[in-house]
C-alpha cells in the first residue's frame, strides 16, 4: 500500500510481524504513529471498532474528513450511503449468482493449474492467483479477453494507490487510471443499453428499483468495487494458500490423505495470512481502546493480521491448525463492511486446490520475500517449485 504519512508504511515493511504484533498486544496493544494514526491489534478491539460505525467511521478520506462531496466508493462510506451502494451490489454476491460461477471456475482451474504444473518453476501469481478471479470477475462485467490485462493492470493501481488517493487525493497516475476505467466502462454500459447481454453488469443496467433504472455513477461505482471486491482479495487468498502449505509441510500430506479438510483449510489460511492486513476507521468523538484515549477525528489502523493472532481469541494462534473449530478470524472484516466478495473469494480457493492438491506432494516458495509480504492483495510475483505426484501429472 502506498502511503505518505512517515511511520505507517514501515508496519507493512516488516518481513515477519507476527512476533512484533505479539508483544504489542501484551505491553501497548493500541499505540500512535506518526500523522494521527493509532494502530490496534487486540481482536475484542478489532471487533469493537469494525461493529461500530457511529463512533468508527469508513469515511477516512482527506475530502470525508475536509466535507468536500465526493462519488460515493462503497468502501469509504458510511450509511446512508453505504447502506444503498451495498445494496446494489449485493446482487452481484448472492448464493445464486456465486454458485452460478462453479463451472467455470473448474474449467479455468483445471486448465491454469495444468499449464502451471507443466513448468519446472512457476511464478504462482501469474500463473494462478491473478488470471483466475480476474476471469471470473471480467465474465460477470462482460469484458472482453483481449481486455483482461488492463483490466488487471486497473485493478493493481487502485489497491496500489488507495493510501495516497485516500489521505492526498489522486494522483496524476491514479487520475490517469480512473479516467480510463470510466471512459471504458461508460462505452461498456451504452453497449449493454442497446444490447443485453447475459452477465451481471448487464443486468445491472437494466434492472429497475423504486427509483429507477441505476445512473451511470452507480453503475461505474458498482464496476470498481467488483474489481477489487472480488479480484485482489482472492488473489491475496490464493497466495496465502501456498505460503501456508510451503511455511508448513505437514499441512499438505493432511489435505492429500483428506480433501474434505480443504474449506477448513482455506479458512485457517485466511486466519494466519489475511488477504489485507488491515483496515481504517476515523474517530468521530473522543473514544477509550485498551486504555488509550483515542482522539476525535483520528485515523485508527485496524491490523486485522495482529486480532487473528490474538492468543485471548485463538488457541495456539502462532500455529497453523488445518482443523481448526471454530475459527472466528476477521480476515474479511466485520460488521457493515464485511467483504462482499469472501463468498466468490472462498469459492474459488476452495476449487483450486481440490484440482492442485491431488497433483503435488510439496511446495517450495523460491523467493521467501514473497512470502513474508504484508502489501494487501499479497506480493506481485511468487516462484514456486512444486514436487509434482507423477502418477496423476502427465510427463
Amino acid at each position: 500500500m502506498t502511503e505518505p504519512t512517515p511511520g505507517f508504511q514501515s508496519i507493512f515493511d516488516i518481513p515477519n510481524p507476527l512476533p512484533i504484533f505479539a508483544g504489542l498486544r501484551k505491553t501497548s496493544p493500541v499505540f500512535e504513529l506518526p500523522g494521527g494514526f493509532y494502530a490496534v491489534t487486540k481482536y475484542e478491539d478489532a471487533l469493537r471498532i469494525l461493529r461500530d460505525p457511529e463512533t468508527f467511521s469508513s469515511e477516512v478520506s482527506a475530502a470525508s474528513m475536509r466535507g468536500e462531496a465526493r462519488p460515493p466508493t462503497i468502501l469509504f462510506d458510511d450509511p446512508p450511503v453505504h447502506t444503498r451502494m451495498r445494496g446494489l451490489i449485493s446482487n452481484a454476491f448472492t448464493p445464486r449468482v456465486i454458485e452460478l460461477q462453479r463451472d467455470a471456475i473448474t474449467a479455468n482451474c483445471i486448465d491454469l493449474i495444468g499449464r502451471m504444473c507443466a513448468k519446472e518453476d512457476a511464478d504462482f501469481v501469474a500463473e494462478l492467483a491473478y488470471p483466475l478471479p480476474v476471469m471470473v470477475i471480467a465474465s460477470m462485467l462482460g469484458v472482453q479477453d483481449g481486455d483482461m490485462a488492463t483490466f488487471k493492470r486497473w485493478s493493481d493501481a487502485i489497491i496500489e494507490n488507495v493510501g495516497t488517493s485516500l489521505f492526498e487525493g489522486e494522483t496524476e497516475a491514479l487520475a490517469e487510471i480512473n479516467a480510463e476505467f470510466d471512459t471504458y466502462f461508460r462505452a461498456q454500459l451504452d453497449r449493454l443499453r442497446r444490447h443485453p447481454e447475459q452477465n451481471l453488469l448487464s443486468a445491472l443496467v437494466h434492472a429497475e428499483t423504486e427509483e429507477g433504472k441505476l445512473s451511470e455513477e452507480d453503475l461505474l461505482v458498482v464496476c470498481r468495487v467488483l474489481l477489487v471486491a472480488g479480484n485482489e482479495t482472492t488473489t491475496g487468498l490464493l497466495v496465502a494458500t501456498q505460503r501456508a502449505m510451503a511455511a508448513f509441510p505437514d499441512v499438505l500430506p493432511r489435505l492429500r490423505a483428506d480433501p474434505a479438510l480443504i474449506p477448513s483449510f482455506v479458512e485457517e489460511a485466511l486466519r494466519y495470512y489475511p488477504p489485507f492486513p488491515a483496515t481504517i476507521r476515523r474517530t468521530m468523538r473522543d473514544v477509550e481502546v485498551s486504555g488509550v484515549t483515542i482522539p476525535a477525528q483520528s485515523r485508527v489502523l485496524v491490523m486485522l493480521v495482529s486480532a487473528n493472532h490474538d492468543e485471548e481469541a485463538f488457541d495456539r494462534p502462532d500455529e497453523f491448525i488445518v482443523d481448526r473449530e471454530p475459527n472466528r478470524h476477521i480476515a474479511f472484516g466485520m460488521g457493515i463492511h464485511y467483504c462482499l466478495g469472501a463468498p466468490l473469494a472462498r469459492l474459488e480457493a476452495n476449487i483450486a486446490m481440490q484440482v492442485l492438491v491431488p497433483l503435488i506432494t510439496g511446495v517450495t516458495v523460491l523467493d521467501p520475500e514473497s512470502a513474508s509480504t504484508m502489501k494487501p492483495g499479497g506480493p506481485a510475483a511468487m516462484p514456486v517449485r512444486f514436487a509434482l505426484d507423477r502418477a496423476r501429472v502427465p510427463a
